[in-house]
């Protein structure tokens, strides 16, 4: 095994070091095609804060926009299934409504981003009586302890937060109807699925999802015992299927609804990591067509991390489908040389769409932008 990795390191390493012997002129003029920033639903909040990071999305050339209206369980637009958050300032304002009504004449696209399985992750309980967390505990997905952290309200150092379990039936249910009920409602041009995962590897033991894994298979799992390589390999794909499921089924309500909304989702950035430690098995998703795009969050600082990241997709996945990969990269986590660094990479590695994470910090942050976007702007 260790052998296997130093020959993957060294691969890598050599991948690293002929992409910036590329002469310069054969990458001077490439250009990104979807050039896209995710918007935390912090600004979205106003009409304010949306026009300015509409002015600012204009004036940068971004065309488009991934805007997050479903954050922690709750809604920046009008919803039947999903309360409203308590931080838009105006009752009677609707931020959906309001971006796409502006976005329209600016040439830009709109993608509600919603975050899917995550449910909750403050340090006190929802405002909102009919948040899930009140109305649905039984749907929280539970690790090996059976804890779901209800028990405590407080989030412990380095856990997420509260997640709905991929495994009950009922889960999936509800989040096809959040989404079929948004692509109804509002003329959105993409849904961006976000936290369409599980919540670590441990996690998967919701009851009620264990039944039905339990129903259909012949010997059942006993939670005691520790699982038998064959029961690990079927409990494991089970869990994966899980949320292919849902993916699928939501691929079907958009080409039904609107069948030129584009679907995209937030990913893993290691294939390997993504199904085996999340249940996140989107190469599939590609291949089978539920996806139009899959955008991975390779949000790392180190480029060796970076550059590995995209190997194992060129491993994976053939070329044709680069068209369908949109390379996601973090700002907050790194300073403007290091992004700079990595829209090069990219660029270099024949990706034509990337992602910026996120507006936020350019907002935040005088001049951090600034100093990277000669690379993005045509």
């Amino acid at each position: 095994m260790r052998k296997i990795f130093k020959s993957q390191k060294r691969r890598v390493t050599c991948y690293v070091a002929l992409l910036f012997f590329i002469p310069q002129w054969l990458t001077a003029n490439s250009t990104f095609d979807k050039r896209i920033l995710w918007v935390v639903r912090d600004a979205m909040t106003s009409s304010e804060s949306i026009d300015e990071m509409l002015s600012f999305a204009k004036e940068n050339n971004f065309n488009h926009l991934l805007v997050q209206v479903r954050g922690r369980g709750d809604a920046y637009y009008q919803s039947e299934f999903v309360p409203r958050s308590t931080l838009i300032i105006k009752d009677d304002f609707d931020p959906l409504d309001y971006i796409l009504s502006k976005a329209e004449s600016l040439d830009i696209e709109i993608h509600a981003w919603l975050n899917m399985y995550y449910l909750w992750s403050a340090s006190t309980m929802p405002l909102q009586k009919k948040h899930l967390l009140y109305t649905n505990p039984e749907w929280l997905d539970k690790d090996s302890s059976q804890n779901n952290g209800l028990q405590r309200t407080l989030k412990n150092k380095g856990n997420e937060g509260f997640y709905l379990a991929p495994t009950h039936p009922d889960v999936s249910k509800y989040l096809m109807d959040v989404v079929r009920e948004l692509v109804q409602k509002y003329p959105v041009d993409g849904i961006h699925l976000d936290y369409i995962r599980f919540h670590k590897f441990e996690y998967g033991k919701n009851p009620i999802g264990l039944a039905f894994y339990n129903k259909h298979r012949e010997e059942p799992m006993n939670l005691s015992l520790s699982m038998r390589s064959m029961q690990n390999i079927d409990w494991n794909r089970f869990k994966r299927k899980s949320v292919t499921k849902l993916v699928k089924g939501i691929s079907n309500i958009i080409q039904e609804k609107n069948e030129n909304c584009i679907l995209s989702a937030a990913v893993k950035p290691n294939l390997y990591e993504a199904k085996n430690e999340f249940g996140q098995e989107w190469d599939v998703w590609l291949l089978a067509g539920y996806l139009d795009w899959a955008i991975p969050m390779n949000y790392l600082p180190e480029l060796e991390i970076f550059s590995t990241n995209i190997q194992i997709i060129d491993d994976n996945l053939p070329k044709k489908y680069r068209s369908k990969i949109v390379m996601g990269l973090a700002t907050y986590n790194q300073n403007p040389d290091q992004v700079e660094e990595k829209i090069k990479f990219t660029q270099q590695s024949g990706f034509k769409n990337i992602c910026l994470f996120s507006y936020n910090v350019f907002r935040d942050s005088d001049g951090y932008f600034g100093q990277i976007k000669k690379h993005l702007i045509p």
